[in-house]
């Protein structure tokens, strides 16, 4: 079992991300301005003016919101593991001469090893995964089919911006008879965020981009995600992270300066 006095320094992404964000907010919500209104996100979004300038900063919005998201839910699934894994590792060296000794040891090394599997391999298919089988929570089932489709979309199009790709769509809706086309494999990949564009704000995605709502819509969704993921047993640290996305207020100032933690 672990037992080390190594020290260092951590930095927790997810909030530093989080601060970025605020910056964005603040910048997009003044594209979203609309006079004798004091927050332009309350109004109805076919009120609002479309903007080229948008673009950038809601793809650069949205692939924050990504990050953030799958980090916050990955630090406390690692934390959840972590403070499992010491439980487990006390009770082991306490039972060194009993004959579950063995069971014990080896139960310790999986759980370490997941531990490194969930820190170490990313991706958000892949974490939802890992909190069916190690917390029995469905991340998919926590909201409706479609504020779920909506939420996975978040990481079809932060997987597209993050790598700089050309965001391609079809101007024909393209049927069966195409499949294995290089139009139809990108109709696929991008169906279900072209479908809830079309629904929230009437647009397809590449107009609905340049929405100044667009982004601040998806966070609104991240929050309502992790309103139904609670629990006083959570560590303290993961509940700060989640309880600050939960209480984010788009388009203001929410935090103020960040520091490294030592530990």
């Amino acid at each position: 079992m672990e037992r080390n006095q190594f020290t260092f320094i951590q930095m927790n992404t997810s909030a530093h991300l989080l601060n970025a964000y605020d910056e964005l907010a603040l910048t997009i919500k003044k594209k979203a301005y609309i006079p004798g209104e004091s927050n332009p996100f309350n109004i109805p979004f076919d009120k609002h003016k479309q903007s080229a300038e948008c673009v950038g900063l809601n793809l650069a919005l949205i692939n924050i919101n990504a990050a953030v998201l799958e980090g916050s839910l990955r630090s406390l699934l690692c934390e959840v593991i972590q403070r499992d894994s010491e439980k487990l590792g006390e009770h082991t060296i306490s039972n060194t001469d009993q004959p579950q000794y063995k069971v014990l040891t080896r139960s310790y090394d999986l759980l370490k090893s997941f531990q490194e599997e969930v820190e170490f391999q990313g991706g958000w298919d892949k974490l939802k995964r890992q909190y069916k089988e190690y917390l029995d929570v469905n991340l998919d089932k926590a909201l409706d089919k479609e504020k779920t489709s909506a939420i996975n979309s978040i990481f079809t199009l932060r997987n597209i911006a993050a790598h700089g790709t050309t965001y391609v769509v079809p101007k024909d809706t393209l049927t069966d008879d195409d499949k294995g086309t290089y139009l139809f494999k990108w109709q696929c990949k991008t169906q279900s965020l072209t479908i809830y564009t079309k629904k929230i704000f009437n647009l397809d995605v590449l107009s609905a981009l340049q929405h100044p709502c667009f982004a601040y819509h998806y966070m609104e969704l991240t929050k309502e995600l992790l309103n139904k993921i609670q629990s006083d047993s959570f560590p303290p640290n993961a509940k700060m992270l989640l309880k600050n996305i939960r209480d984010y207020s788009f388009g203001y100032r929410n935090f103020g300066s960040l520091v490294l933690e030592n530990s």
